[in-house]
């Protein structure tokens, strides 16, 4: 992503497009291991019962005991799910069910939760659906019972209590009519404790477990959809990782982005080191990379409408970047829209023209400048075909149509000065001569951070032309790119994105004039 503040959509969207096959493995490796730990996973039933717990405070007060502080549905519903874990009810569980389950371990089987109603569900967990039922309502039974044991208990202690109080009122010597207004009363808290005693009932089953007919667990397809899930978002934050720590440009938005300056034309990776319209070894260029040249100078038109630009050079960051396929399928471009075109190679250290046009390496250009050939000696035509005629007559071989002429100077002979060469001024009475003589001069020269050459050339033509290559070129070498045009005369820049791979076309496409207008 670029190195802006915030990323727009279309920044996350190319990231995770460019990293889809990241992300899908990432997902299919994640679920896979997902489904492959549900699958090995023992298989185990959950069966739930609810239970409800009363209060006793109103029971208290009617037999005539200090009542306790009020507690609320929830408050009674927690201390009754911690009763369930209690050692006295496991045990009791633990008996009637004729287990050899230890407590602690019956207790590892056991989860406890309070609804919204104050209920409280009691779920066991076991390999065996029945014993997982049996369980659940065993644990909810015993503590239903040793609740209410408990609270029988403590009111039958307390009718013991009021009857020796009562013994012993009714041995002492009082008024007759007061003594026996208190033994009635004592009489009558003896009997409904004893009552209490035997009918209170503090918690009830409110609904049984039944046998659970699938398994809670393991679930394949469940655990497989979550593992996809979880690896979907983990690939994607691998995906934006790479990005970040990735330098290279990778599409126009970025390129331009990053040099701010238009991008007025895109190359495929399928046209780098051929030429348009020239027939050579390599084969001829589809008719889809020989559009995407015609696009290129119809967009360099329109770049500067109001100063027609009569000299354009051609360079990139690096070497390796597509320079030199731009420069010749341009100028071939503009010599076959009827332009007097001139190709002029300035690359002296790395000439490629005399193999892709089939041209003679030398002498040439290097060869002018020192003096060892004349204007003569170096121009070269070079016939443009647009492909074979298929409207040949029946039986006769097709034959290719020409689509024009374009001229060509070579680097010529190696020298061990270019720079000097290309900074003399011969070099400039040479470019001045040739831009007299022709329409269009579009100038091959080295990289702009490789060699000095190009730097010498910059203050000389009308336009520059930088070749950057998707997935190949960084943002450092763009920005140092920047920089040294910065630091030289003002020319119009454009940009051309080289080596799109298939399937990327889409985020380049055609660049109206209204694009490449932003500047």
């Amino acid at each position: 992503m670029s190195d802006t503040p915030q990323g727009t959509l279309r920044d996350y969207l190319r990231v995770l497009r460019n990293s889809r096959v990241l992300v899908a493995v990432v997902t299919l490796l994640v679920a896979t291991i997902a489904a492959g730990f549900s699958l090995s996973e023992e298989t185990r039933y959950v069966a739930s019962a609810r239970v409800s717990f009363q209060e006793e405070n109103r029971s208290n007060a009617v037999a005539g005991l200090a009542a306790v502080s009020t507690q609320t549905a929830a408050q009674l519903a927690e201390a009754g799910a911690a009763t369930m874990f209690s050692t006295d009810v496991l045990r009791r569980v633990r008996r009637r069910l004729q287990t050899r389950q230890s407590v602690a371990e019956l207790r590892g089987l056991l989860a406890t939760s309070v609804d919204a109603g104050a209920l409280v569900t009691v779920q066991a967990e076991a390999s065996d659906n029945k014993f997982a039922a049996a369980l659940a309502n065993e644990v909810a039974s015993s503590a239903v019972t040793v609740q209410k044991n408990e609270v029988r208990t403590r009111y039958a202690r307390t009718a013991e209590r009021v009857e020796r109080q009562y013994e012993q009122l009714r041995q002492q010597d009082r008024s007759r009519s007061n003594r026996d207004f208190a033994l009635a009363s004592l009489l009558d808290r003896i009997t409904t404790l004893r009552t209490l005693s035997t009918s209170a009932t503090p918690a009830r089953l409110a609904e049984a477990a039944a046998v659970p007919s699938s398994p809670a667990s393991p679930k394949p397809l469940r655990s497989t959809v979550f593992g996809g899930l979880i690896g979907f978002l983990l690939g994607c934050g691998l995906a934006f990782v790479r990005d970040s720590l990735d330098r290279r440009l990778r599409d126009s938005h970025e390129i331009q982005q990053e040099l701010d300056l238009p991008v007025i034309g895109s190359v495929r990776v399928e046209a780098l080191g051929n030429a348009a319209y020239v027939a050579n070894g390599l084969g001829p260029m589809s008719d889809q990379d020989i559009e995407s040249f015609r696009i290129l100078r119809a967009n360099l038109e329109f770049l500067d409408v109001d100063n027609p630009m009569r000299s354009i050079l051609v360079t990139s960051p690096l070497p390796e970047e597509g320079k030199s396929t731009v420069a010749a399928s341009l100028a071939a471009a503009n010599a076959a829209a009827g332009k007097r075109t001139l190709l002029v190679e300035c690359d002296l250290r790395r000439p490629v023209f005399g193999e892709r046009l089939s041209v003679r390496s030398d002498p040439g250009l290097s060869d002018y400048l020192s003096g060892q050939a004349s204007p003569e000696d170096i121009v070269q035509v070079v016939a443009l075909s647009e492909g074979l005629d298929r409207n040949a007559a029946n039986g006769a071989e097709p034959i290719p149509s020409v689509a024009g002429q374009l001229v060509v100077i070579a680097a010529g002979s190696q020298s061990l000065h270019p720079a000097e060469l290309i900074g003399s001024r011969r070099f400039r009475s040479f470019l001045d001569d040739v831009t007299k003589a022709y329409d269009t001069i579009v100038i091959d020269s080295a990289p702009l951070l490789f060699v000095a050459d190009t730097l010498e050339l910059v203050p000389l033509v009308d336009a520059v032309l930088i070749c950057i290559r998707a997935d190949q070129t960084t943002r450092d070498q763009a920005r140092a790119v920047k920089t040294a045009l910065e630091r030289l005369p003002g020319r119009t820049t454009a940009i051309v994105v080289t080596g799109l791979k298939p399937g990327r076309e889409s985020d380049y496409g055609y660049y109206s004039y209204a694009y490449t207008s932003e500047r």
